[in-house]
């Protein structure tokens, strides 16, 4: 039983291996499809939903004001912070001298309330989302509305990195980040895309209001970029959204501080699979958790039968490899690039973490910004 259990389990596992080299290979393909930004200042409004973010928003602003474009329009939404984030916003407005840019109350509670509110306040056509814990570069904006020259987008899902790397867990984390840019651009270029993230997300207000927006799925507390991806898929087909994988897209976003919060995050992230209530993204769901199963026994079974010590000798390195050439990639591409530490310690903390947070996101209990789902 042991043998057959072992024989099946590295099975697995080199086809996992082999699947991240098709995902390699797709993602140098996707590199091929970006639209180059056309001059002059795109009809934008930029919107930043926050809920006690006080600490982020004093790094978050003056970023903001280096790297956008002068005279666009940029939107805070205060999601009822319990602290002086949104004095912060207004003090900071009125001493630059910035019209075009405004801070407002939320008329409902949550985030999609939140970012719904500063749509009502936009004027323009294209609406860009963001978060208060990132930082943004030069060009972005642009970047980001360029595709939009193409009538059929609807959508445009950006990458997101952590910003920093300093520390095991923060390296990790950033080695995680390139694993869900590379699931998420591939899933695009195969037109059928499972993923996106509101902290760097653009699409035309127009659709927006045609697929009713985030009608249907406002009890949830989070959710507000995928659940609206997928109405664009459904009402406009999957050529309707577009992944940008350009490294002047990018958003940085502060790496968590500490296991318990990155579990709680991705708890929450990982419990939307039986909200969507699609086959795709349960069967995703149900792969990630075989796979780090798989990886996981493949550490224990030599304990249990010697002879597979050979095989677990050798899918460690090819594991290493594979995971470094095609992770790489697209770290290199963003300019980020990871040490070899960082992708073995980070190919096996993953499958452990993942199998901690499951249970939890079976449950689909969890909670956000001092808030119970």
């Amino acid at each position: 039983m042991v043998s057959l259990i072992g024989t099946l389990c590295f099975s697995i596992l080199a086809v996992y291996l082999l699947g991240m080299l098709f995902l390699g290979r797709c993602w140098n393909e996707l590199a091929k499809f970006r639209i180059k930004p056309a001059n002059g200042l795109p009809d934008c409004t930029v919107l930043v939903p926050f809920r006690n973010e006080e600490g982020n928003l004093r790094n978050l602003l003056p970023n903001l004001l280096m790297h956008l474009p002068d005279q666009l329009p940029v939107v805070f939404i205060d999601d009822h912070s319990e602290d002086k984030g949104q004095e912060l916003i207004r003090k900071f407005i009125a001493s630059q001298g910035l019209p075009h840019w405004q801070c407002v109350k939320s008329n409902g509670s949550g985030k999609k309330a939140a970012l719904q509110s500063g749509i009502g306040r936009s004027s323009t056509g294209l609406i860009l989302t963001t978060d208060a814990d990132v930082q943004i570069i030069s060009g972005w904006v642009e970047e980001m509305a360029a595709a939009f020259a193409v009538p059929e987008v609807q959508m445009v899902a950006g990458p997101v990195l952590s910003s920093s790397a300093k520390g095991i867990f923060a390296r990790f984390q950033r080695i995680e980040w390139a694993s869900i840019g590379l699931l998420t651009g591939v899933s695009y270029y195969l037109k059928h895309p499972l993923m996106c993230s509101g902290a760097n997300l653009a699409f035309r207000k127009a659709a927006f209001h045609a697929v009713s927006g985030y009608q249907g799925n406002e009890h949830l507390l989070t959710g507000d970029d995928e659940f609206l991806m997928k109405k664009f898929v459904r009402n406009f087909g999957s050529e309707a959204v577009r992944y940008n994988p350009s490294s002047d897209s990018l958003v940085l976003t502060h790496p968590l501080p500490h296991t318990r919060a990155w579990i709680a995050q991705r708890s929450r992230w990982a419990s939307k699979w039986n909200a969507h209530k699609e086959i795709g993204h349960a069967m995703a769901a149900a792969i990630l958790v075989l796979l780090s199963l798989c990886q996981v026994f493949s550490l224990v079974i030599p304990f249990i039968s010697f002879s597979f010590i050979g095989w677990t000798v050798l899918y460690g390195i090819l594991k290493f490899l594979t995971e470094r050439a095609v992770l790489g990639k697209v770290l290199q591409q963003f300019g980020k690039p990871g040490g070899n530490g960082d992708y073995f310690v980070a190919g096996w903390i993953f499958p452990l973490m993942v199998l901690i947070t499951f249970p939890r996101a079976i449950t689909g209990k969890y909670t956000w910004k001092g808030r119970k789902n």
